[in-house]
């Protein structure tokens, strides 16, 4: 019994033996540096791991993949890797080549890997990098309202007195715009940045014309980058005419009571100051005009306390700040 007892200890020992040698040959793995499209997308081509192409100006991801299932030690020990990328470490994984490469051309480099008990495996990769595509500009009905004559976009006409928004759409993320010829109708600017779809010109034109300018576009992170040009036109139309939107007859008032609701007189569009007046007639005794000179007022209103029974026929007058003048008759009834 001893003896069987004795070989079973023994068989213990050599299984408890096996067991504790595995984790060392796992890390003696051979150490080595994959290449396919199923592990890092690349490819190898007489003796070259060939990883996807990157452009310039645009962020780019590739892997350099090891089997060895452990923490390595990574370096470009010949060749360059694309300027705007960097090798760093990713882990069990490997190491990532990460970045926005600044400059177009074929990289070739050799990366030495050197795994914890110093085994060490060296892999050649090659990364094409291609030029940044210039900068385009969108110009058609769907996209900004623009229409493409001769190489003009002719962006939709706007008047004289009228707020105004026009669109200039771009490729490429956020970019920096100047005007580098021409000039924007009066009253209208353009901010250099606006956003990743492209900038605006805004504003309230002043003066009526045709007016035609050529907008350049750079990348605002990488402005040495190659950008864009687009030339567009605006036409401004006169004025739009004055119209006061309010009708009549106005609602009915009583004596004695406060006239309520208050604001009736309207004018749409209008750039201030405006002022208004009653040309002719006569307000119901006891109501008046409670703002007829705001600037900042595009209506104005009746207020107060009717006290005289009647029908009253009077006209609102009202001049805006381009000098459009609107009237219009309006009607008023008190009752008992």
């Amino acid at each position: 019994m001893r003896k069987t007892m004795a070989t079973l200890v023994a068989a213990g020992a050599l299984l408890l033996g096996v067991a504790a040698a595995s984790p060392a040959l796992a890390k003696t793995a051979p150490l080595t540096q994959l290449c396919s499209p199923g592990t890092n997308g690349g490819t190898v081509i007489n003796g070259v791991c060939v990883l996807p192409g990157a452009t310039v100006g645009l962020r780019y991801e590739a892997f350099i993949v090891t089997s060895n299932g452990a923490v390595n030690t990574f370096t470009v020990v010949s060749g360059s890797i694309p300027p705007g990328i960097s090798l760093a470490a990713n882990g069990t994984q490997g190491a990532i080549l990460i970045g926005t490469p600044t400059q177009a051309g074929a990289f070739t480099f050799t990366v030495q890997a050197v795994s914890p008990k110093g085994q060490t495996v060296q892999e050649t990769y090659s990364i094409t990098v291609a030029p940044a595509p210039p900068i385009t500009f969108f110009c058609s009905p769907s996209t900004n309202g623009g229409t493409l004559v001769n190489g003009v976009c002719v962006l939709p006409n706007v008047n004289v007195g009228q707020s105004a928004e026009e669109f200039i759409l771009t490729s490429g993320g956020v970019n920096t715009f100047t005007i580098v010829s021409g000039s924007l109708p009066p009253g209208l600017s353009m901010p250099a940045t606006f956003g990743a779809a492209g900038t605006i010109v805004a504003g309230t034109p002043t003066q009526q014309g045709t007016f035609t300018f050529t907008v350049n576009a750079v990348p605002f992170a990488n402005p040495q980058l190659p950008g864009g040009q687009q030339t567009f036109s605006i036409t401004v139309d006169p004025p739009l005419p004055l119209v006061i939107a309010s009708t009549s007859p106005l609602p009915a008032g009583q004596v004695g009571v406060t006239y309520f609701p208050l604001t009736f007189f309207v004018v749409s569009s209008a750039p201030t100051p405006i002022t208004w007046s009653v040309a002719s007639g006569q307000l119901p005794p006891g109501l008046s005009l409670s703002s007829p000179n705001a600037p900042a007022i595009i209506g104005n209103q009746l207020s107060g306390t009717p006290t005289t029974i009647g029908t009253f026929v009077f006209t609102m007058k009202v001049t805006d700040a381009l000098g459009r003048q609107a009237t219009q008759q309006f009607s008023l009834t008190i009752q008992p």
